[in-house]
């Protein structure tokens, strides 16, 4: 198929203009994220199911006329596993997308197998086996190569009618809303995320630890964040989590004991040492009530392990009462989510908290006869 390299303002605006009448358009993008928190831009695909182009972000400088395509309630946005894809087209301010269908989940609700990757589905739908080789390169070099962009086309080429099949069965089944409100929540869902003050809570294993410990987790992933932020920078090269799992428990009082945690980089120790020092000390100096307490009433709690299958129970009695599949309502992020809501922050903490996927939109409806439900919280529910 042929395309076209859009390296103008007017001639994007030209293409959104036409693809304004289609009923369905393809978006793809190519990034590269190795080092940075966020995702560096290299090249939008569209295909409208006529006119194939690719957009390079790096010289655009007018991005209104995407931006009203992309919002536009008459052309329906089709992106394969799309999250990523969302976190670099808001690099420039190109959300919302609506209506979004992601065939990832599509492939999900329709009971093709969970996280299918694209050349997958291609394979399964369109008997045309891609090439995957450009998938590592680099997308913010310029010249782009005509491998490179030859590649990119690829990506959307096909992406048009593995939706239809796929549109097709979810019609059948009476599903294909339940995935545009999937959409819905993708987009919404960026809103939503936890406060700074909380983001400890989100790390593997946190709950492990002391109210003292805690204390200091929460200061270093608040810095760790802010300083990722300033300085554009991905939290894995600052301080990886189980990193700063270690330091909350060993509470390193000077340099060489910091240097004695073993994997802990020397490299960081030395950039950070004196500020993460300087961080466990405020920690530590916090009157015992005012640090985060491993669970919240304890009183009627069953444990760890045993409230997350309460919950697990929950989505499989969901799933099987409502015929959609399992990996489709829930993944662990949002039953981790919904734990903490319940049993990790205190009553009073809990009013600062987005409501838990679990309770908002269409799972809502789904899940609430079945999820365990704390007597704590049923006033909020």
């Amino acid at each position: 198929m042929t395309y076209q390299l859009i390296t103008t303002s007017s001639a994007l605006a030209a293409f959104c203009a036409q693809a304004a009448s289609a009923e369905v358009l393809a978006v793809d993008t190519e990034f590269v994220r190795q080092t940075t928190l966020y995702p560096k831009l290299g090249l939008i695909q569209l295909f409208d199911g006529k006119q194939l182009v690719l957009v390079d972000p790096l010289a655009i400088d007018d991005w209104s006329s995407l931006q009203q395509l992309f919002a536009n309630p008459s052309v329906c946005k089709v992106v394969h596993s799309c999250n990523e894809d969302l976190e670099a087209l808001a690099t420039k301010s190109l959300l919302p997308i609506l209506p979004l269908i992601d065939t990832q989940l599509a492939a999900e609700l329709a009971g093709w197998g969970g996280s299918q990757g694209y050349a997958k589905l291609v394979q399964r739908v369109c008997a045309v086996e891609l090439d995957k080789s450009e998938s590592r390169t680099d997308w913010i070099a310029r010249p782009l190569s005509v491998l490179q962009l030859d590649y990119a086309a690829k990506d959307v080429e096909h992406l048009l009618d593995v939706y239809q099949a796929l549109k097709a069965e979810l019609v059948a089944k009476d599903q294909y809303e339940l995935l545009l409100a999937e959409g819905e929540h993708l987009i919404a869902r960026r809103s939503f995320g936890l406060p700074l003050s909380f983001r400890h809570l989100e790390l593997k294993n946190s709950n492990l630890l002391t109210p003292r410990e805690l204390a200091i987790l929460r200061e270093l992933v608040i810095w760790r964040q802010d300083y990722a932020q300033q300085h554009d920078m991905a939290l894995g090269f600052i301080f990886k989590d189980h990193h700063l799992l270690d330091i909350a428990k060993r509470r390193p009082g000077s340099l060489e004991s910091m240097f004695n945690i073993p994997e802990l980089p020397g490299r960081e120790v030395r950039r950070h040492g004196k500020t993460v020092l300087a961080l466990i000390e405020q920690a530590k100096a916090l009157p015992l009530e005012q640090c985060p307490q491993p669970f919240y009433h304890t009183d009627v709690f069953a444990g760890f392990k045993e409230e997350l299958q309460r919950i697990t129970d929950a989505i499989k009695a969901a799933a099987k009462a409502s015929g959609i599949p399992a990996e489709f309502i829930a993944v662990r992020r949002q039953s981790t989510e919904y734990f903490n809501w319940c049993w990790r922050v205190s009553d009073e903490d809990r009013a600062q908290l987005p409501v838990p996927e679990f309770l908002r939109g269409w799972r809502r409806n789904i899940l609430l006869k079945h999820l365990p439900v704390p007597a704590h919280i049923q006033s909020l529910i």
